[in-house]
Order: structure tokens, then C-alpha cells, then sequence
């Protein structure tokens, strides 16, 4: 066996099992009952090992497959025509030494055993050394227990030589029940167009040609056509050089084991239907969250951040007068001071209504069944269920969620510069004015007659750099204001939509994604 095959079969019988641990209902009975049976007859058959290949003539009634097993083996080993013995058990021919475990294994009775060669042989059976050869019971036999002998041994050897007739190689039945089931084991899998004998050179190359077509309607391209005739040997040395090859190359066990385990898992993988390709990103879900963040009030939160900041920042570094003024003003969150101001701008988020309440509800849904809609009834309503349980808990998760940010309160140091600059403009203006009030009032007065032109120049330089820089300043600041306003709105609005979106992906959606991503790596193990 080679590696790469020893690694398919594990990895594909670690991905059968792991689908056998699925609750109850998620598997059709029939495919697990089969599972089960294909995973014991490959632990049981790898035990057995590769040295000896198994390889079964099997057929219908009057396809000559007893006589074409006589002629391949060279001794009139089965029994032919009336002289068969009515009896459901099969016929074993033997290459080489041992094989008994095997042959038990297989049901095959002590005294239907044969094994070939002898001294006269010499070394002329040689290359088939290695090789069983079972004459299997007629599949279509009147007689029930043969049909169950002949179908029990076609699942468990390793090759299938398909003994078929002129007369019915077009068979319903063989094609329906037995060769389009082979679908995926072409490789183990050769049919016997036998009795060409009694077929012309035309004949034989229109047969040939009809049974390739149905088995490309079978699904079965790749299957390898022999002709053969039990009576003149034709096509016999033929046959036993493809046995040759099957038996030098030591793989036909594995390739059968393969070829079942990809059949059982490609049913399987039908059962459970197509997954989401990534089921923690599921589709749509940025419209729940969209959703919920308009019934958590997130907007809200923000602006009322917003609108806090640009009062606090305006108390430092606006105008001093309108500042001061501004302080008599009702607070918007309800308190002049900031002791406790995250609880209150949270408790200025409007209440979640039913309305608002019920769209969440009916996006969850939707989203939830968009996810689902390719999936077997049986997982659809495993989702349902979980779907439920997180819909009783969605609004207290989305409560706790937007109640468990921390809504920092930003005292910039640009405040105090601002603040500072405010001021020291503020008295320039006030000092420069009074400063020209008083020169005026002393000059009416006639106390003031004639001074330096620095007692006007100074107090009006003042009064002029306090007004321009006041303004300069008041701008700035204005323009800083709705900066720093601005961002601290973001930087709330994102830390609450990222925590509803934590809450939608977790409490909520987890449970939901916990089911979907079983059935992914389910279906991804049976690949």
C-alpha cells in the first residue's frame, strides 16, 4: 500500500467516524448502519495485509463465469451448467502458500478451497502467486441465499471481474443494482464480455462497443473491457495477464477500501448537504448588527457625547465672558458637574422599544435562516432550536453589552493652553481698553495735557492684540471643538458597535455558528 493511499483511507475513516458521533437523525440509518460495516471490514482487511489479492468472478446465470473460472485457473475446479451444485457458498482457487485467514474472513468453506500449483506446475503459475480467486454464487439466482452470498462477497473483495453474456450484458438489473454502483471503483472493477465464440467479428464489435456506452451511462468511463471464450480459451491468457498485474502491484485491497470509503463519503456528504464556506462570517450579518446597534441607541450615545464635550470643552476654552455665562445654563445630561458623567450619557439612551425590539428579532431570524436554507431538516432544526434559546437572551445581551463600555471622558491638554491664551487675551483687551478709557476721561478732564505718544500707542497695542487674539484663539479653538468632538462621538460609536458586534458573535450567534461550523468540519473530513 502506498503512503499516499494508507493516508487517504485514515484520514477519510477518521472523517466517517467523526460523522457516526453526530446526534441521532443527522445521518440516514442506512448510511450509518453502512458505515459501521465498511470501517470493520477495513480495519479487518488491513489487518489481513496485501499478500494475497482477492479477486471475484461474478455474473448472472448462464454468463459461462463458472467455466471462464475453470479456464483462467487451468482445473476443473467449479462445477459447470447442471452439474452446480445448488449451493449459496462460493469457490476459492489459491496461488502460492497460506492465505487461510484471509479465505476464513471471507466465508469461504474449507472444502471449497484449492490450492493451484503442484510439482508438475513447476514455475509456471508463478507470477500469479498471491492471487484468490473466487467463483461467486449467480447474482440473479432464483435461489435468495445465493443472490445474498454473491452480493455479501462482491462488498468485501478486492476485484470485481464482471462475467456478462451476449445475450444479457444489457441487463437492467446487472446496471442498475450492481455496475453503476461501482461508479467510484473502476479501477477494481473489469468486465468480461464472455461467449464470443458464438459471435462473428462484427458482432462482437458492435457488443463491445453497446456495452461501452451503458457503461458510460453507468457512470463508469474508465472501466476496462475484455473479451473472452471459456470454449476456445480466446482471450484467456489475457485475462490471467491483467490478474498479473493486479496481483504484482499489491494495491487492490487499498484501492477497493478507497473507492468505498469516497463512495460512503460522498453520500454522506449528500446527507448533510452544502456548507457555508466559512461559518463564523455568516451572511447578512452585518445588517443584525446594523439592527441591534439602532435598538441599543448607539447614535445616541454618541451625539450625547458629542454634545458633552463640546459643552466641557467650551467651559475651558471659550471666551471667557460667554464662557462664564454659559455656566449658569441648564446642563444637558442634568448635572452641572462630572462626577459620575458615563452613567449619565448612559442614562440618556432612549429606551429599546418593541418595535425596535421585534426588527431585531425578525433580522436574527432572517439571517439565521439564510444560513440554514441548504442544510438537511434535521440540522435546519438544530439551528432553530439553539436560535431560540439566543433570541430569549438577545436584549438582555445587548443591554449588558452597550452598558459594559467604559465611555472615557477626554480633558485634552490643549484645553488649559487654550484656556490660558483666553485669559491672558482676554485681560490684554480689558487692560488696553480701560487703560485708553482712563487717558480719555484724565484728557477731558484737562489732568492730561500733553504726554508721550506711548501712553496711547501701549494701551491700544494692547487692546488690539487682546481683540485679535481673541479671536484668532476663539476660532481655533471653535475649529478644535469640533475635532475633538467629533472624534470622541467616533470613538464611542465605534467601541459600542463593536461591542453589539461581539454580542451578536457571541452570546447570540455562537451557539448558532458552533452548529454550523460541526457540520463544516463534518463535511470537510469526509472530502
Amino acid at each position: 500500500m502506498s503512503q499516499q493511499t494508507h493516508e487517504a483511507i485514515s484520514r477519510l475513516a477518521a472523517g466517517i467516524r467523526r460523522a457516526l458521533d453526530l446526534e441521532e437523525g443527522r445521518l440516514d440509518r442506512t448510511t450509518v448502519a453502512r458505515a459501521g460495516e465498511l470501517l470493520e471490514k477495513t480495519d479487518a482487511r488491513m489487518n489481513l495485509g496485501e499478500d494475497f489479492t482477492v479477486v471475484a468472478f461474478a455474473g448472472s446465470t448462464g454468463s459461462g463465469k463458472s467455466s471462464l473460472f475453470n479456464a483462467v485457473a487451468g482445473l476443473e475446479i467449479a462445477q459447470v451448467g447442471v452439474r452446480r451444485p445448488t449451493t449459496s457458498l462460493p469457490t476459492a482457487c489459491v496461488w502460492g502458500e497460506g492465505g487461510e485467514e484471509l479465505l476464513s474472513w471471507l466465508g469461504v468453506p474449507v472444502d471449497n478451497r484449492t490450492w493451484r500449483e503442484s510439482a508438475l506446475d513447476g514455475d509456471d503459475e508463478e507470477s500469479l502467486h498471491g492471487l484468490i480467486l473466487l467463483d461467486l454464487p449467480d447474482h440473479d439466482s432464483t435461489a435468495a441465499e445465493h443472490r445474498i452470498e454473491s452480493d455479501r462477497l462482491v462488498g468485501l473483495v478486492d476485484v470485481v471481474f464482471w462475467v456478462v453474456d451476449p445475450q444479457k450484458y444489457a441487463d437492467f438489473s446487472l446496471h442498475s443494482h450492481y455496475l453503476s454502483q461501482f461508479a467510484e471503483h473502476t479501477t477494481n472493477m473489469v468486465v468480461v464480455l464472455n461467449q464470443i465464440d458464438t459471435l462473428t467479428t462484427a458482432e462482437r464489435e458492435a457488443c463491445h462497443d453497446h456495452l461501452r456506452q451503458l457503461l458510460s451511462q453507468d457512470g463508469l468511463d474508465g472501466a476496462r473491457i475484455q473479451l473472452a471464450s471459456a470454449v476456445t480459451r480466446e482471450g484467456v491468457p489475457q485475462l490471467r495477464d491483467t490478474l498479473t498485474q493486479t496481483v504484482s502491484a499489491k494495491e487492490a485491497a487499498s484501492e477497493r477500501l478507497l473507492a468505498d470509503m469516497r463512495s460512503l463519503a460522498a453520500q454522506m456528504r449528500s446527507e448533510l448537504g452544502e456548507p457555508l464556506s466559512d461559518p463564523t462570517r455568516l451572511p447578512g450579518a452585518d445588517r443584525l448588527v446594523d439592527t441591534m446597534v439602532d435598538a441599543a441607541g448607539v447614535e445616541a450615545v454618541a451625539q450625547t457625547v458629542r454634545d458633552d464635550y463640546q459643552r466641557r470643552a467650551y467651559r475651558k476654552t471659550g471666551y471667557p465672558p460667554l464662557a462664564l455665562a454659559q455656566r449658569g445654563q441648564a446642563d444637558p445630561l442634568g448635572a452641572k458637574h462630572g462626577g459620575d458623567r458615563d452613567d449619565l450619557i448612559r442614562a440618556a439612551v432612549p429606551e429599546t422599544t418593541r418595535t425596535q425590539s421585534a426588527r431585531v428579532n425578525l433580522a436574527a431570524h432572517e439571517l439565521v435562516a439564510e444560513a440554514v436554507r441548504s442544510l438537511p431538516l434535521q440540522w435546519r432544526h438544530a439551528v432553530s432550536h439553539a436560535e431560540k434559546q439566543s433570541t430569549a437572551e438577545l436584549t438582555h445581551t445587548l443591554d449588558s453589552a452597550v452598558t459594559a463600555v467604559d465611555i472615557e471622558r477626554r480633558t485634552p491638554g490643549w484645553w488649559g493652553v487654550a484656556g490660558f491664551f483666553q485669559i491672558l487675551f482676554f485681560l490684554a483687551t480689558v487692560i488696553g481698553a480701560l487703560w485708553l478709557v482712563a487717558q480719555l476721561v484724565l484728557m477731558f478732564a484737562g489732568v492730561l495735557v500733553d504726554g508721550s505718544p506711548w501712553l496711547w500707542i501701549v494701551p491700544g497695542a494692547l487692546l488690539g492684540i487682546g481683540i485679535i487674539g481673541s479671536i484668532v484663539t476663539s476660532v481655533t479653538a471653535a475649529s478644535a471643538r469640533a475635532k475633538g468632538a467629533r472624534e470622541a462621538g467616533a470613538e464611542v460609536d465605534e467601541r459600542l458597535r463593536e461591542a453589539v458586534q461581539r454580542a451578536a458573535a457571541g452570546s447570540y450567534l455562537e451557539p448558532i455558528t458552533a452548529i454550523l461550523g460541526e457540520h463544516k468540519a463534518v463535511y470537510d473530513g469526509l472530502r
